[in-house]
């Protein structure tokens, strides 16, 4: 992919060039079936991650293309705080490209070798705060039948505040569909052994496997298994057992290393039902109370205007040239302009009015809501009964419903809240709420939050309702994927 100049020098033939949005600016790194470069979004002047499939690669192995559009597809369904948000993918004259957040910060693999090579080891809370991050990725990953089968130190992006980012889902497997494209998978260091016979064999489990060993090298300094070449390390995944973690590091507790070992078993079925599962009880086991995740927001810097879908094909049309008519049509312009100007001020006030008032018989209720968590806060003076309210986005009686009988206690108590997130969301309840932690209740699938503009059979609805023993009391706007919003609404008063 490159060329060589007069003076020996290598030039990236790639530097400079336009791919979808994005111009391609310098190459940050290279490996495996990709390359990764730094560009900027030329309509937006956002800085991204652009991966590009190498050239003779992609002429050489139609297996490895396909991987490369399945990662894009993928990676674009999957909507977490800590998983690599992706902008852009496409195909444009035979170059494959995936645009993604650039992220800054390091991989967890540069940070651990840092570390020993100062002769430290990582905070063994600061291990389990960054693996529960990764953990919640892996099982909303899963829950939306999505296998990772990559997980590794180098796929684990931190940022300075230590958020944990999962990236590079090149290796991702549909579970309930696909079967796989060629062999396994995977990386030998950190490969479970039923995805190191046959990659289609791959699960959840096998995630959590390859998750147990990395817990495994952070705490002791070294994976179970080394070898001379990636056959024998993967070899030994199948038939030996792993070397137990406190013959390495006596410091690890007895129960620590129980649920190592416990992640590291030979058969799936024997491992943890799910990885947020397994590093909360390693966090047990260590003792500690709580890890003071870092506060992520959940607005998106992608505008919700601009839904994600491939660029096939062609390069985006040139902007037509300026009008040359002169002056002749300057008057025209003063004319339209004022029309734009009451267009945009009825619009305005269209769009500051489209969350109706709220009935004037009731007691005040605000609705808080972001892409990924949504906030009932009881804001009158007595104590809500919810068991009759429903909140409905289009049909009634499909599963985007929401029953406040879902509620624990079917009660909202004065002045607090309760809360409706996504998996993995860690986003603070509203100051409103109060200092105690709100009731809440956890939603693995993005597509069925009541509050978003978009579904699961692709349709896109403006407004959910909130009724109460059947009635509507209110209609209150959708929001886009990186929207929030809030909605005032009056409850019916207790009795």
């Amino acid at each position: 992919m490159s060329k060589q100049t007069r003076s020996g020098t290598r030039v990236d033939p790639l530097i400079g060039r336009l791919v979808g949005d994005y111009r391609l600016d310098a190459l940050m790194a290279t490996g495996g079936m990709a390359r990764i470069y730094r560009g900027e979004d030329t309509r937006l002047g956002r800085t991204a991650a652009i991966k590009v499939l190498a050239h003779d690669d992609a002429n050489d192995d139609d297996t490895l293309t396909k991987r490369f559009q399945r990662e894009a597809r993928e990676l674009a369904k999957l909507e977490h705080p800590n998983i690599i948000t992706i902008y852009q993918y496409g195909e444009l004259e035979g170059l494959y490209f995936l645009a993604m957040k650039l992220i800054k910060g390091r991989d967890l693999a540069q940070e651990f070798k840092r570390l020993k090579g100062d002769g430290q080891a990582m905070e063994v809370k600061r291990v389990v705060r960054i693996l529960m991050q990764v953990a919640f990725a892996l099982d909303y990953a899963h829950a939306n039948g999505v296998i990772h089968r990559d997980v590794k130190p180098s796929n684990i992006l931190i940022t300075d505040d230590d958020t944990a980012i999962l990236t590079d889902f090149g290796l991702v497997m549909q579970s309930s569909t696909q079967t796989t494209l060629g062999t396994a998978f995977g990386t030998p260091r950190y490969i479970a052994p039923e995805q190191a016979t046959a990659s289609h064999k791959a699960m959840a489990q096998s995630d959590i496997y390859s998750l147990g060993v990395v817990l495994y090298e952070l705490l002791t300094g070294e994976p179970p298994f080394t070898g001379d070449s990636p056959m024998e390390i993967a070899l030994s995944h199948i038939s030996d057992p792993p070397p137990p973690p406190r013959s390495k590091n006596p410091k690890i507790p007895v129960a620590v290393e129980q649920e190592i070992l416990k992640a590291l078993e030979k058969d799936p079925e024997n491992r943890h039902r799910t990885a947020v599962e397994f590093i909360t009880a390693v966090q047990h086991g260590y003792g500690i109370d709580t890890l003071d995740l870092p506060t992520i927001t959940t607005i998106s810097t992608r505008p919700q205007n601009l839904p994600i879908k491939p660029v096939v094909g062609k390069a985006a049309a040139k902007p037509k040239p300026a009008s040359t008519t002169g002056q002749k049509s300057g008057w025209r312009k003063y004319v339209i302009a004022a029309v734009l100007a009451i267009i945009i001020v009825a619009a305005a006030g269209f769009i500051l009015s489209s969350n109706p008032p709220a009935p004037v018989d009731g007691v005040p209720v605000v609705l808080y809501y972001s892409d990924s968590s949504f906030t009932f806060y009881n804001a009158s003076d007595n104590n809500l009964n919810v068991q009759k309210g429903d909140f409905v986005r289009g049909v009634a009686g499909t599963n985007d419903d929401y029953s406040g009988d879902r509620v624990p206690g079917d009660t909202i108590e004065s002045k607090k809240c309760f809360r409706i997130i996504l998996q993995g969301d860690q986003t603070k309840a509203p100051p409103e709420c109060g200092t105690t932690t709100p009731k809440r209740e956890q939603l693995s699938n993005a597509l069925r939050l009541f509050w978003r503009q978009e579904s699961e059979d692709g349709n896109v609805t403006k407004s959910f309702e909130v009724r109460y023993n059947g009635n509507v009391i209110a209609r209150c706007n959708t929001i886009a994927r990186g929207g929030n919003d809030e909605c005032r609404i009056n409850w019916p008063k207790p009795k």
